[in-house]
């Protein structure tokens, strides 16, 4: 990408690409696809290849060709390739390594295990399934092994999951997790909060895979648990690193010496007085067009990067924008944040297809700013991007619940569920609505009395009195007997999606009662 926009920029620029491995390109994020079938074959996924580069941009590629060092004071690079070591002077450098797959504890080689990676890993993944050996463990369950897991399963895999977090997709909240864990449940077995893994092996085939002791039997092992920044040749020049081993750059993705730019995921990019290390392919794009276009005497600079993310599992979409939970607390304070999950659909209910979708957004309380948005559901995409035009237009609570979307019965509502959203969390500030979450009941049962004002009472296990929405006006006597009974400090209200739970807040707070309703409603307890 740095290559071809230096190109566009000056036509006579002599610009050489230097690569270690046999191809200088190809779609990363399409490897899922071709596990899936839905791209069916691997050269769909790399198709600039060095000859393309070479006709259309003019460059001099050069492939398996390592640089030993860099010579930050003479501007020279030492050159590796099979005929031997060479010197290549520059004017200015691009350094866009990207990242390295991290290895997983107790396993170094087999022949089936790969990392989530390359196309040579989607190359030997695609072997074992066209051969018939379809059960898979999947190690890790954050973006990237969640991306495995469908292109796995769609392609007729057995898969097994292993998370040493507590949770499937640990950058999300628990709520959008559960929803997204729920339709799973008969497509994949996950397992979180794995302490030990080992693996049993014979001859170099990885039989097994142990999981805190439980044996799962398995034909292949695909590692997805995260990468990490390859900066050790810029460290040895003298570049300033993070401590993760990131590189800082500024809005002109230059690094702290002078004509050596970096682009890619080894970049952390410049947040306030900060910087932020966001891993994904759209940010590494955005980054490698801004090197480029500098190094070759333009002037780009890197606008708002609101870390978006959008993840294709089984079944069911996941995606958020801005800051995550613990990156927001981190930023702004515990006592600055705070959030609302709302169900919303993606077309109106009249409508055949019609599905839920669930949104989680969080907010500054003081200043009213949204921070954040997580979508679980199908069909997200218009809203994950409507929020990140919000956030990077540095929206209010009160212009997204008010803000007009395009709306149609087929393809959405007319109050999207991103207004409804706002609505309710300024209905929280404004102290018009209550809300409290399913942990903190449980964590202090005796303090709640649950109202379950559904039309049907389900969780009969859960709640203290079934009272439909409908007759609580009539019956605010024979509540308060039983109430006062219980010893409970404040009525809970349960519903399905929160929003009759929402509604019975309303007349019970008018009528003296200290009440909250449950955030999410039945579709998440």
């Amino acid at each position: 990408t740095a290559a071809a926009r230096a190109r566009e920029i000056d036509e006579t620029a002599e610009i050489v690409l230097l690569e270690r491995n046999t191809r200088v390109s190809y779609a990363m994020t399409g490897l899922a696809l071709h596990l899936s079938g839905e791209v069916k074959s691997l050269e769909d996924l790399n198709r600039e290849r060095e000859d393309f580069f070479r006709e259309v941009y003019n460059v001099d590629v050069r492939t398996r060709t390592e640089v030993m060092s860099i010579d930050a004071k003479k501007k020279q690079l030492l050159l590796r390739q099979n005929s031997g070591e060479e010197i290549l002077a520059y004017d200015k450098l691009i350094f866009a390594t990207g990242a390295s797959s991290v290895q997983p504890i107790g396993i170094d080689e087999a022949d089936n295990f790969r990392f989530f990676r390359t196309l040579d890993d989607l190359a030997a993944i695609r072997a074992s399934l066209d051969a018939g050996r379809k059960r898979f463990v999947v190690l890790g369950g954050g973006s990237m092994g969640a991306e495995a897991l469908d292109g796995l399963v769609r392609g007729g895999a057995d898969v097994t999951l292993l998370e040493k977090k507590a949770q499937f997709l640990p950058d999300y909240s628990p709520e959008i997790a559960l929803t997204a864990m729920t339709a799973l449940e008969h497509k994949v077995r996950i397992i979180t909060a794995v302490k030990d893994i080992t693996f049993e092996k014979k001859n170099g085939v990885i039989m097994a895979v142990k999981a805190d002791g439980v044996r799962i039997e398995t034909d292949f092992v695909v590692s997805a648990i995260g990468v990490r920044p390859r900066t050790e040749l810029l460290k040895k020049a003298g570049v300033k690193l993070l401590p993760d081993g990131s590189i800082p750059v500024n809005d002109r993705c230059q690094t702290n010496i002078k004509d050596i730019y970096a682009c890619s995921i080894c970049v952390s990019i410049p947040e306030d007085k900060d910087y932020r290390w966001i891993p994904q392919a759209a940010v590494s794009d955005k980054t490698a067009q801004v090197a480029a276009e500098n190094a070759a005497g333009g002037s780009a600079q890197m606008g708002p990067v609101t870390q978006s993310q959008h993840i294709r599992l089984p079944g069911i979409e996941i995606g958020r924008v801005g800051l995550t939970c613990a990156q927001a607390l981190r930023k702004y304070g515990k006592a600055n944040i705070d959030s609302v999950f709302i169900h919303g659909r993606d077309k109106e209910a009249y409508m055949p297809g019609s599905a839920h979708l669930g949104l989680k957004l969080y907010y500054h309380k003081k200043k009213r700013e949204v921070i954040a948005l997580e979508v679980v559901g199908e069909e997200i995409k218009s809203r994950l991007d409507a929020f990140a035009t919000a956030l990077a237009g540095k929206l209010k609570l009160h212009d997204l619940a008010l803000i007009d979307l395009a709306y149609t019965p087929p393809f959405g509502t007319a109050r999207d569920a991103l207004n409804v959203a706002a609505t309710v969390a300024l209905q929280k500030l404004e102290k018009l609505t209550t809300t409290v979450t399913y942990e903190e009941i449980r964590a202090k049962r005796k303090q709640y009395f649950v109202l379950d004002v559904s039309i049907q009472a389900k969780h009969a296990g859960f709640h203290d009195m079934h009272l439909p929405l409908e007759r609580l006006r009539s019956s605010l006597e024979e509540l308060r007997r039983k109430f006062k009974a219980a010893r409970a400090k404040k009525v809970v209200t349960l519903s399905e999606t929160g929003r009759r739970g929402h509604l019975a807040v309303r007349i019970l707070s008018a009528n003296g009662f200290a009440a909250a309703n449950i955030m999410g409603g039945k579709r998440i307890g």
